[in-house]
């Protein structure tokens, strides 16, 4: 099927018509941290589509960028005054409801709802995704740590939405995890998110070698693949991505290798399919 047929599950909505907002959003996104000279790289599915495709992988339904953390808090504090009132920054600052750790931009008047978030009282519009790396201590017991507490207090806000508690196939999960829902109400997400971003921090003032994905990345398997050495992320090449030139990694090949093996090989027919679940798309809330 030629990518222009390429339509979501249960929508009859182009993938191609989504990714040309998505698009717009990191061109955005993009020129700010040029103009400040803020180093950012594209990231795991777009960093796939720009070397395999020089654009979207042609099922992929979002856009994935990845900078350092002093890097990431930099954008955050220039966001106000920079990003175009088209847009909004999305994180546990700016909107309360949002479960996750790295941030997202929206774009406003518009519908790009997920299914295991569309109770969620929070900005629903079309996104792209930017995820902070902080410093990590791979292989030592401090590094364990951090990983598994990080991981068991995101499994607590996750909790928080009963649409993803109800998801958990094993059922003395899917009953804890119920439990837990109605135990958090007496427990401030804003004092969990706070310490969930303190613990990604602490070796944060040490020079280490290396930096990882903390924010979604913190299960054994995903925590070991994106585990990168800090040095790539100072070392970028520009590279074509639908037409337009954005920072990828130069050592791309052996980080996507130990991202996803033998990336450069089409998937099976039957996983070439978006993957957020996407359930409701409007371009114009405003029509």
């Amino acid at each position: 099927m030629q990518k222009s047929e390429l339509k979501f599950p249960g929508l009859d909505v182009r993938i191609e018509e989504a990714q040309k907002v998505q698009l717009e959003i990191l061109l955005e996104f993009d020129q700010i941290c040029k103009k400040h000279g803020i180093h950012y790289q594209l990231f795991s599915g777009t960093l796939i589509g720009a070397i395999r495709h020089n654009g979207f992988i042609p099922w992929d339904d979002d856009i994935d960028v990845c900078m350092l953390r002093e890097e990431y808090d930099r954008f955050l504090a220039i966001s106000p005054k920079e990003l175009d009132a088209a847009y909004f920054l999305q994180n546990y600052h700016t909107d309360e409801k949002f479960q996750s750790q790295y941030s997202k931009i929206r774009k406003n008047k518009t519908r790009y709802v997920e299914n295991l978030v569309q109770d969620v009282e929070m900005h629903q519009g079309f996104f792209i995704d930017v995820f902070p790396y902080d410093h990590v201590r791979p292989g030592t017991l401090k590094g364990k740590a951090q990983r598994i507490a990080i991981d068991q207090l995101k499994v607590m806000n996750y909790c928080r939405v009963m649409r993803v508690n109800n998801s958990e196939k094993k059922t003395s999960l899917r009953i804890a995890k119920k439990a837990l829902y109605y135990l958090l109400k007496g427990v401030p997400k804003k004092n969990v998110d706070r310490l969930i971003t303190k613990l990604a921090c602490i070796f944060n003032d040490r020079d280490e070698e290396y930096v990882g994905e903390l924010s979604i990345s913190t299960g054994k398997n995903t925590y070991d693949s994106f585990v990168l050495k800090k040095a790539f992320f100072y070392d970028s090449i520009e590279w074509d991505f639908e037409g337009h030139m954005f920072p990828v990694p130069r050592a791309y090949d052996e980080i996507l290798t130990k991202n996803y093996g033998n990336y450069m090989a089409m998937p099976p027919l039957k996983e070439q399919a978006p993957h957020h679940g996407i359930i409701e798309i409007n371009f114009n809330t405003q029509k």
